[in-house]
């Protein structure tokens, strides 16, 4: 239902940014940052310009949990 309302950007702004800041933890989880508790993946693609890369769990090649790689297939 999102993706028919909004942008990529918005998508990715709401399950990042404004759901840390519902949280009361701004700061913390929403941003790439030393002491940072959030987890990163990259993708193989830009997925503002291809949303559907998220449909797919091949398509990400590197996955931060707690300050730990998971997955590098970079």
């Amino acid at each position: 239902m999102r993706a028919a309302r909004e942008t990529p950007m918005e998508a990715l702004v709401a399950a990042t940014r404004t759901n840390a800041e519902i949280l009361g933890l701004s700061g913390q989880v929403d941003v790439i940052t030393p002491g940072a508790q959030a987890d990163l993946v990259m993708w193989n693609g830009n997925p503002l310009e291809d949303p559907e890369l998220f449909s797919d769990p091949t398509n990400a090649v590197l996955v931060i949990q707690a300050g730990q790689i998971v997955k590098d297939l970079r």
